[in-house]
């Protein structure tokens, strides 16, 4: 589904971007102290000390293995020259969502029956009884009612939007 790429890649877009704009906005400073270190009096000293302990790290760690941005960049490739490619449009479903047939509830179940006051159920009356949001009182609904609640809008809602494309 092409809509699902556009969003993952426009995702993708907006976290780079995000990140970029930290790095450029410098709150903390990090920035600042690094071309000072750099540009300093003692910059070949500063650069073969890092250099260092660099060599250190890989030394230490020689089955560590850094991907590159360009290895991101060439699958992003592929999936845009293959767009008929079954794997690529695959949306990301749990195995028990079967890929976007059912929906998966157990997590929102879990905190369903740890409220306070709530009488537990088994999971299938739990999920018959899911819209009968009137048989608790309102006594019962407190700040963890309102988390909870909040959890299975965001699961819906995700759901939703992981199983049809846009209007």
């Amino acid at each position: 589904k092409q809509w699902y790429q556009r969003r993952v890649h426009g995702d993708r877009y907006d976290e780079c971007t995000l990140s970029l704009r930290e790095i450029y906005e410098d709150k903390d400073g990090q920035r600042k102290e690094e071309v000072a270190a750099l540009s300093g009096p003692n910059e070949f000293a500063e650069f073969y000390s890092r250099l260092k302990q660099i060599k250190d790290f890989h030394r230490r760690h020689p089955g560590e293995v850094s991907v590159p941005m360009s290895v991101e960049f060439d699958e992003l490739k592929k999936i845009r020259e293959n767009p008929g490619d079954e794997v690529n449009n695959m949306v990301e479903f749990s195995d028990e969502e079967g890929h976007g047939k059912f929906l998966d509830l157990h997590e929102c179940y879990d905190k369903f029956i740890n409220l306070k006051g709530v009488d537990r159920v088994d999971y299938i009356s739990y999920i018959t009884s899911l819209d009968q949001l009137y048989d608790i009182s309102r006594d019962r609904k407190g700040g963890e009612y309102r988390q909870y609640l909040s959890s299975l809008s965001d699961y819906l809602y995700g759901f939703i939007n992981r199983t049809e494309a846009p209007a």
